[in-house]
């Protein structure tokens, strides 16, 4: 572990040493659409604001740097349960994944883990924030993306500032995705054809964490069994083929952005990762429609009793 601890206090020391201050210069440099993505996230970050959401110090500086992510994320559960492997670290508590800033290292763990007979999930993140410890830069390769998903990334980390609950990932990152999404809708409720784009996104990824809890109930059920590591491998690979063809062929979906999910690799680790992110999803959304809609409302009801979830809508293994 202290070699671990190592590598990221180092890598996040690189980080903040390679930042390049934003100056008007700087900005009016850019390519037309990277100076309007960041005119878009900057604008972003300020209607967070009008939501209840922090002023934010960091993104002011930029990352520029030539791939598409900043840290390689691994995620690693038992062959035999759906429950995540954690690692304990300071301010942030037990967490269900471990961040690399070198490629090879994260493939090295991942390698181990899956030696020790663990499924393993292995992933780029394009962005992540230091809770305000430090004044994160903003990764010049986002600045090329469309603009709802810069806008939503931006509101997304702009969340985990205002709530962060110690040892809670799924409530945390559920929490950033559901508010970020309806943010981005609202952002852009003057230019309709990208608010119809974001509505579409969501609705399909709505879809897409209602088949993720279907998948993760019938799981369940399967290794409530007691059955072994090479049992539940074999026993669930025909509820990932079916998911991963008749499941998915039938949802109604609106985009292409799951498209590739009938040829991912699926394993425990793959649910529990992706289950961060959207397991409570559509639990938010009935909580969101019993406030009337009113997202500021929603934010402040997350702010003032953190990692609170409504009745029925706990996320169980």
């Amino acid at each position: 572990m202290l070699a671990y601890l190592a590598h990221i206090g180092a890598g996040q020391a690189r980080l903040l040493w390679s930042r390049e201050s934003l100056t008007p210069d700087k900005i009016a440099a850019l390519p037309a659409g990277e100076r309007e993505a960041y005119e878009a996230f900057r604008s972003a970050l300020a209607y967070g604001e009008s939501l209840g959401l922090p002023r934010m110090s960091s993104y002011t500086r930029l990352a520029d740097t030539d791939r598409d992510w900043l840290v390689q994320v691994v995620t690693a559960a038992p062959a035999n349960e759906l429950e995540p492997v954690t690692w304990w670290f300071p301010v942030v508590g037990s967490v269900s994944y471990r961040g690399y800033f070198d490629a090879e290292r994260a493939k090295k763990y991942a390698d181990e883990l899956r030696g020790d007979g663990y499924d393993v999930y292995l992933r780029g993140s394009p962005l992540y924030t230091t809770l305000g410890w430090f004044e994160d830069p903003l990764p010049r390769p986002i600045l090329r993306w469309p603009l709802q998903d810069v806008v939503d990334t931006a509101i997304h980390e702009q969340v985990h500032v205002l709530v962060y609950v110690e040892s809670d990932v799924a409530y945390n990152e559920s929490l950033a995705t559901f508010i970020a999404h309806h943010a981005t809708e609202e952002y852009f409720r003057d230019r309709p054809e990208l608010a119809e784009r974001a509505r579409e996104s969501f609705a399909d990824e709505l879809v897409f964490a209602q088949m993720l809890n279907d998948l993760r109930a019938e799981l369940a059920a399967l290794y409530a069994k007691k059955v072994t590591p090479d049992e539940a491998r074999a026993q669930r690979a025909p509820i990932f083929a079916r998911y991963q063809n008749e499941v998915y062929a039938a949802q109604p979906w609106r985009t292409q952005r799951f498209a590739r999910f009938p040829k991912l690799d699926l394993s425990n680790a793959w649910v529990a990762g992706n289950r961060d992110y959207l397991g409570l999803v559509p639990c938010f959304g009935r909580e969101l429609a019993q406030l009337g809609g009113d997202l500021a409302a929603f934010v402040r009801a997350h702010s003032e009793k953190p990692g609170h979830r409504p009745p029925g809508c706990e996320v169980t293994p």
